[in-house]
């Protein structure tokens, strides 16, 4: 092993970690972890090492990870994409409240979508000694989750979000669906417990409602070039072709983010006359198109139906509620910490969740047949 027994002290008031540590060492976090552990497992000669280096470049350990050693609690690491969003706020109360029936507490990291905040997330994990890590809706490539699993952690994904080529959502609304767009659900790496929210089913519930309304000009409004978005759309599509009515229009905003969803929507209905019917890719997405419509002077659901997806928390709060299919967050919070500490180990078997169609006053049947003289109210 390449030791190296005299590595230079930092800078004064930088903050050493425990993979400083494990580089001037050559070895893994993980074996420095279990050395400052005093893990059996970890040899004499080893431990050794390691302790005169983290002596040398000043390494302290965490006093909040031997505070809850001392007390016999245990920590699981628990990275999302943000702290804002009604659906990550469930999610984690699932995590947080079924974490604390096992005797551990869940240790928070937003990583805003940025590689270098996950590294940096792993790292504080790993010098708290985190064996536990759950990752909620993470999206890009997956380096976080490969990491995790070579440093020996035992990892669960919720609603792993992994992009997805832009051509397969043509090919989804435009054209023949590859064989490939079918198979991105298929899990890659056995070692990583996957828990799912079923998006094309959500997808084809909201269209299948909508129908059995009495609809028969649907619209979609489509998510970010991610995995769920091309489910949703999916399932969009599999609901209007059981029924005989598809091809069915799909709007694609500029960039995920309100005014471009807005924006798209605006520019829709200004081709088209009522009534008419949405399914939105989430009910951030449906809520602007409820301000596009009030805009435009439509009115909902007389003119423009509209159903969402997710239940966020201010979704019954719009003007109109809002008709959506809820996921079951709480359960899969919940889910995710069975998952990885239930029986001792990690699962790997994919768990697939449900949603439930809510219904409010935002979806109704149309008003008057397509097209039949209609004029924007004023």
């Amino acid at each position: 092993m390449p030791y190296v027994t005299r590595p230079m002290p930092p800078p004064a008031g930088t903050r050493v970690t425990m993979k400083d540590v494990a580089a001037a060492l050559g070895v893994s976090t993980a074996t420095v972890s279990r050395a400052l552990q005093d893990d059996p497992a970890i040899s004499a000669a080893t431990k050794s090492a390691v302790l005169e280096v983290a002596r040398r470049v000043q390494y302290r350990p965490s006093a909040a990870a031997r505070r809850l050693r001392t007390q016999s609690a245990s920590l699981v690491g628990v990275v999302v994409q943000s702290v804002g969003d009604g659906y990550i706020g469930d999610v984690v109360l699932g995590i947080q409240g079924r974490a604390r029936e096992f005797g551990y507490q869940p240790l928070f990291f937003a990583a805003e979508g940025q590689p270098g905040l996950e590294s940096e997330a792993l790292d504080v994990f790993l010098s708290e000694h985190v064996t536990q890590l759950i990752a909620v809706s993470p999206t890009g490539k997956p380096q976080l989750l490969r990491r995790a699993v070579a440093e020996g952690m035992r990892v669960a994904v919720i609603n792993g979000d992994q992009s997805v080529p832009a051509r397969h959502f043509t090919e989804v609304a435009t054209g023949d669906i590859d064989d490939k767009i079918l198979k991105i659900e298929r899990v890659r790496n056995s070692s990583i417990c996957h828990i799912r929210f079923d998006d094309a089913a959500a997808g084809r519930l909201a269209t299948e409602y909508l129908i059995s309304l009495g609809h028969r000009t649907c619209v979609h409004l489509r998510g970010p070039n991610v995995r769920s978005a091309l489910l949703r759309l999916l399932g969009f599509r599999e609901a209007l072709s059981a029924a005989g009515m598809w091809p069915q229009p799909v709007l694609c905003p500029r960039a995920p983010v309100m005014q471009h969803r807005e924006d798209a929507v605006t520019q829709y209905l200004r081709t088209v006359s009522p009534p008419v019917a949405m399914v939105a890719y989430d009910d951030l997405c449906a809520v602007a198109a409820l301000r596009a419509a009030h805009q435009a002077g439509w009115r909902v659901p007389d003119d423009l139906s509209v159903v969402g997806i997710d239940d966020i928390q201010f979704a019954s709060y719009t003007n109109p509620g809002l008709t959506t299919v809820a996921q079951p967050k709480y359960q899969l919070g919940a889910l995710a910490v069975d998952a990885l500490l239930a029986d001792g180990g990690c699962d790997a078997r994919p768990r697939v969740l449900d949603g439930q169609l809510v219904i409010r006053e935002s979806a109704g049947p149309p008003s008057r047949p397509a097209g039949g003289g209609w004029e924007p109210r004023r």
